[in-house]
């Protein structure tokens, strides 16, 4: 009896310990989705941690340079009257521009009394402004975008209305 409660024992130490690894794992490599003011509101508590901050990219914050051959940008993330500032190198979305909505991935990291977000990644939204401004082109001047039906050739819609 007493060999069969150490392997109880050790059954459920190895099973502890296993879910213990497993949980303190996933706790290391978790990333957090935030809005720019939560960040900036307790910004030591996401020190060091991987991010992913929404916000707008603020007008006329946007500078780039060319360092080597690596282009280095920084810029302002803005969301409820909250800013922070994010840098980041190499490419970027073909729709990231001033007022633009983006997602940056990366580390708060503190520089000098203030945080910044360094950035591996960023994602632009395309704004529906643009896409409403793509419709109204692909189809000529102001006049809206024609419906579904209208678009469907004439034998597509000769079946679709028998059906």
């Amino acid at each position: 009896m007493h060999s069969r409660t150490i392997k109880i024992l050790i059954t459920v130490a190895v099973f502890v310990g296993g879910a213990g690894m497993l949980i303190y794992s996933s706790m290391a490599e978790a990333e957090f989705f935030k809005h720019v003011n939560e960040v900036v509101d307790d910004p030591a508590r996401w020190d060091d941690k991987t991010l992913r901050i929404h916000g707008f990219v603020e007008a006329g914050s946007i500078e780039e340079q060319i360092v080597g051959q690596v282009t280095k940008r920084e810029f302002v993330l803005e969301y409820q009257s909250k800013r922070i500032r994010v840098r980041n190198e190499g490419p970027k979305p073909d729709t990231f521009r001033d007022l633009a909505e983006v997602v940056a991935k990366g580390r708060l990291v503190k520089d000098g009394d203030d945080y910044v977000l360094e950035a591996t990644e960023l994602t632009a939204k395309c704004p529906s402004k643009y896409e409403e401004n793509q419709r109204t082109s692909t189809y000529g001047g102001d006049s809206p975008a024609p419906n579904n039906a209208e678009r469907q050739p004439a034998a597509a819609r000769d079946t679709a209305a028998t059906r």
